[in-house]
């Protein structure tokens, strides 16, 4: 059954825009999608394409959420746009769904979500990992104490990213490569599944010749004397990817190859996962939020030390490797 109806306006008409967060709109059966904002005219073809029908195209966001009658916007843009067009559309209070990183400052993303809690609207961030039920059940192990304290995560995340194109490789748009791009999702779900929080980073970067990072090795130390390292592979064939959360009386390991979840082990064995954790996505949830004012919402306040970690990260590369203090 379809839910309340919710009229959203579209920024950004690329890729990511048309293939996943239109499907998950046309799935849900009471959304509106009013409006497309895009310089590019080739993407705002596309974009009529996959949604079946023409609506009214802006160059100019601007003037998108000026003129039209909306209740939230979805944002899938280069990352440098990201601070100002989500602290003008909460302004004009919309509710914003917005792809990953929410922007690459941690001080600029601690303000939208500041200003999202002023103003009573729903900001989220698009990692769909937290809406996949292996990694809330995750969440709940750790919370219960089944791994006792946690002693140290070990992650990694592989990709043909260095044949991205486009703003990607622009340092200005992007902020940096596949460690601000992809690795974005592993630094997000570590910390999100794991509760704890980056108080050291020390880290080394390979370009490859590439405007931006393409291999990135960082070690962290958290808060509870922990210890671990993610890294970020971006030349390689294919997406791989792995994450371990060790603690004093287990640990939990998630697997993924080709975007898909292969193995959840606790302490070797493949979990059960209750049936109480269902699959979800960032947009059905944006929506649910939406509707029932709110309920089960949480802020978006992880991605303020994702931003610490990765800009750390990227100082200590600077310096030689040496560790750099989170915040």
């Amino acid at each position: 059954m379809a839910g309340k109806k919710v009229r959203i306006g579209l920024i950004g008409c690329g890729g990511n825009m048309r293939n996943a967060h239109v499907p998950r709109l046309q799935q849900d059966g009471a959304v509106e999608v009013v409006c497309v904002a895009d310089p590019v005219a080739d993407a705002v073809k596309l974009m009529y394409e996959k949604l079946g029908r023409e609506v009214p195209p802006y160059t100019d966001w601007h003037r998108m959420i000026a003129k039209e009658n909306l209740d939230a916007v979805l944002i899938s843009t280069p990352h440098n746009q990201h601070f100002e067009q989500t602290r003008r559309c909460l302004a004009k209070g919309l509710h914003v769904l917005i792809e990953k990183p929410l922007t690459p400052s941690a001080r600029q993303n601690q303000a939208l979500i500041d200003m999202a809690r002023r103003t009573g609207r729903i900001l989220e961030v698009a990692y769909q990992r937290r809406f996949m039920p292996q990694y809330v059940y995750g969440r709940q192990v750790v919370r219960e104490r089944k791994l006792g304290e946690i002693r140290g995560i070990v992650g990694y995340v592989t990709q043909g990213w260095i044949r991205a194109g486009g703003w990607r490789k622009d340092p200005v748009q992007s902020g940096g490569g596949m460690m601000m791009d992809t690795g974005s999702h592993l630094v997000a779900i570590a910390l999100w599944v794991s509760e704890l929080k980056p108080v050291e980073v020390a880290a080394i970067i390979d370009n490859c010749g590439q405007p931006v990072d393409i291999n990135s090795v960082v070690s962290i130390r958290f808060d509870n004397g922990a210890v671990g390292t993610l890294n970020f592979i971006g030349n390689t064939a294919r997406h791989d990817e792995r994450l371990a959360i060790h603690g004093s009386e287990g640990c939990l390991v998630y697997e993924q190859h080709q975007w898909r979840m292969q193995a959840v082990l606790l302490n070797g064995e493949q979990a059960k996962i209750p049936a109480k954790f269902k699959d979800s996505t960032p947009d059905a949830a944006f929506l649910r939020y939406i509707r029932t004012g709110g309920k089960g919402y949480e802020p978006p306040t992880f991605a303020v030390e994702v931003a610490r970690l990765t800009e750390a990260a990227y100082k200590s590369a600077k310096r030689g490797g040496k560790p750099v203090r989170v915040g």
